[in-house]
């Protein structure tokens, strides 16, 4: 990165942001009250669809896991 325009710009954009971070002052926050429903509405798809998704594979999953099962077998019984 040594010395071009683009490296000092970082460098100098990297101290700033570790001096902001160490000079931070006191901070308040606010979350709207009807954010917590988006959230949990949102979340709440994203569970029950990887679930979904899961329970669907799952089946391939096991069938994998057999063949995987049945080629080690084989495997180490040639090996006697």
């Amino acid at each position: 990165m040594g010395r071009t325009r683009a490296g000092i710009a970082l460098k100098v954009f990297a101290v700033c942001c570790g001096i902001q971070t160490i000079l931070i002052g006191e901070a308040a926050a606010y979350v709207d009250p009807g954010t917590t429903g988006l959230l949990s509405q949102i979340l709440y798809v994203l569970f029950y669809g990887a679930l979904g998704l899961f329970f669907y594979f799952l089946r391939y999953i096991k069938q994998y896991l057999t063949n995987a099962k049945d080629f080690v077998a084989k495997f180490f019984a040639g090996r006697q």
